[in-house]
């Protein structure tokens, strides 16, 4: 579907700001009319107040939109409405259903959120995705996997940009967790991915008039958002939008 993109390092200095270092400022003032007096005056600064926090940007929430069916042996979600939010919506459910380590699970999911032109394409590229990461977490590339070894991909910040009538450019930010499986306790890999997929308006897409969002090739792909996570500064400067229940998942 596109190049994944690894969250940057959350590295930021919340220490507490510097406070200006008083100095002693001396006055001398001097009166001649007979005999000259001097006097020092010594004025004292009070240590300066230190600057309001500054004020951090908080991401909006958006609940994405129901769907109006399911199909696929996964019960994935399809039959999104003719909206802008719909069409993040699709591009969530098809990256969530996609991203598996199941070959067979992925090429379905990757053709049912494909025009009819591209499902060949999409399915090459599912098995691809798989055998990707596959070898991140060190398991065969193909065949069986060892019980227990599964992915889950869970869609927690998106955005979106308009193209046209018909076609929204969608960024979508996912935490991917896995398991390996063979006795392993717990997840042993979990990180944030961004991704932009381009989506169309496929008006017979689940039957006649019964429209849907597809993924279509981007001829001109645009830069991804930095990948970071909810709650985060960084996840609202990067304008991702967090999520709210209902969430239609596969």
């Amino acid at each position: 579907m596109g190049q994944i993109f690894p969250e940057p390092e959350l590295d930021w200095d919340l220490g507490p700001p510097r406070r200006w270092d008083p100095r002693n400022l001396i006055v001398v003032i001097a009166g001649v009319v007979t005999v000259v007096a001097v006097a020092v005056i010594v004025l004292q600064t009070r240590d300066s107040e230190p600057p309001a926090p500054p004020v951090r940007a908080v991401a909006p929430a958006v609940a994405l939109a129901m769907p109006t069916d399911h199909e696929g042996d996964g019960g994935y979600p399809v039959g999104f409405p003719r909206t802008e939010l719909g069409a993040a919506s699709a591009a969530a459910a098809a990256l969530e259903a996609a991203w598996t380590l199941d070959v067979g699970q992925a090429e379905q999911a990757a053709a049912l959120y494909a025009p009819p032109d591209q499902q060949k394409a999409a399915r090459d590229g599912a098995r691809e995705a798989v055998r990707g990461w596959r070898e991140t977490l060190g398991l065969p590339v193909e065949g069986d996997l060892p019980a227990g070894a599964a992915l889950r991909t869970q869609t927690i910040g998106v955005q979106w940009n308009v193209r046209s009538d018909d076609q929204v450019q969608v960024s979508v930010l996912v935490k991917v967790t896995a398991t390996t499986g063979a006795g392993g306790n717990g997840p042993v890999y979990s990180s944030p991915y961004a991704m932009s997929l381009l989506m169309a308006w496929a008006p017979d897409m689940r039957g006649t008039n019964k429209g849907d969002w597809v993924n279509i090739p981007d001829p001109t792909p645009p830069s991804v958002p930095a990948a970071a996570l909810p709650g985060t500064p960084e996840f609202a400067a990067a304008g991702w939008k967090s999520l709210v229940d209902p969430r239609p998942t596969p």
